[in-house]
């Protein structure tokens, strides 16, 4: 089976999860996306030196589909074809369409008239029941993570783990709808937190929010290498008002960082119970459907932050989040179900 992934090559979330897909399948073809019309990204081709590249500047015309989908076999993607002519297209050639969709982007959900690829691959468990009630008989679904390239994270898990740093992280990211990864919460869990740490907030835009709190820093940026980001912590502080696929966590984890959350699908199935904050619904808002938010509780939040920086195990709990990460999210340990699931 030839093997072709549409892939991008900017530093995002999206761009670090094709990356590593690539890392883990060693595909035949590439169809490259060059995003900077669209979100203005640096653009990293070098990532994909050596590989059978075919190059596509913003969103790809049905032209530009043709040549990639006639020299593969199968194709895997991650959130969207980028042209709801693909998946027809590629049907017509016999070639495979598999769709690691994310939730609140899936079309199918104000569109099942839209050709469904042959599989649709659940990046979380979050939602789930919801995506098979629509796709039931036009796709086969089935729940499997992006892998994390856990070899990437090497020298920052030795020294995470190497001593107690007395910071924390919270990654606000890029600010997405509904203050989606709880930077609120986290501010306002300070008001009740009274053990001593630093706290690092980073982001890629400024943010509105304000604090007098000494143990709050705010870092402005996106580095380079992703693994940087998590270098140097105990922990990392992610109250997330609405879930789905988190590669902050994923990353996280295998960084040797255990990650506290809110106590809401699909954070509820992959962390301990008590890394998780119980949280209630605040509001709502429409994406592709209908989204449920939440708030964590600041209180319970700030006990949770408390007891840990107080706990003289840290490095059994960190080695906790290094077990549950490659458990999890490992490349090595997801590599044989991907290639089942293409080969089949």
């Amino acid at each position: 089976m030839k093997l072709g992934i549409i892939a991008r090559s900017d530093n995002t979330g999206l761009g670090n999860q094709t990356r590593d897909l690539v890392t883990m399948l060693n595909p035949d073809s590439i169809m490259l996306v060059n995003s900077l019309n669209f979100n203005k990204n640096k653009q990293h081709p070098e990532w994909y030196k050596g590989y059978n590249c075919f190059h596509v500047r913003g969103l790809p015309r049905t032209g530009d589909l043709e040549p990639f989908i006639r020299s593969v076999d199968v194709v895997l993607t991650c959130e969207t074809f980028y042209n709801n002519s693909f998946v027809e297209l590629a049907k017509r050639r016999g070639v495979k369409t598999i769709l690691q969709y994310n939730y609140e982007f899936l079309e199918y959900l104000h569109n099942s008239k839209l050709p469904f690829p042959d599989i649709m691959l659940a990046p979380s468990l979050w939602n789930y029941e919801h995506v098979a009630e629509i796709s039931e008989g036009k796709t086969k679904l089935l729940h499997l993570p992006p892998p994390t390239n856990t070899a990437v994270f090497d020298e920052v898990r030795q020294i995470n783990l190497s001593k107690n740093h007395g910071r924390l992280l919270h990654v606000a990211g890029k600010p997405a709808t509904k203050d989606r990864n709880g930077t609120r919460s986290v501010v306002d869990m300070l008001r009740y937190s009274k053990a001593d740490y630093e706290l690092i907030i980073t982001t890629q835009q400024e943010l509105d929010v304000v604090s007098r709190d000494s143990r709050m820093k705010i870092v402005v940026g996106n580095p380079e290498n992703r693994q940087d980001l998590y270098s140097g912590y105990d922990g990392m502080i992610l109250p997330r008002r609405y879930a789905g696929l988190c590669l902050p966590m994923n990353e996280a984890l295998v960084s040797g960082l255990p990650v506290f959350m809110t106590d809401i699908s699909p954070n509820n199935t992959i962390l301990p119970e008590e890394w998780l904050v119980n949280a209630e619904k605040h509001d709502y808002f429409r994406a592709r459907t209908h989204i449920d938010v939440y708030n964590a509780d600041p209180r319970r939040l700030a006990k949770i932050v408390d007891n840990y920086i107080h706990n003289r195990k840290k490095t059994e709990l960190k080695e906790q989040a290094i077990e549950i990460g490659f458990k999890n999210f490992a490349m090595e340990n997801l590599k044989d179900k991907y290639l089942d699931i293409i080969n089949k």
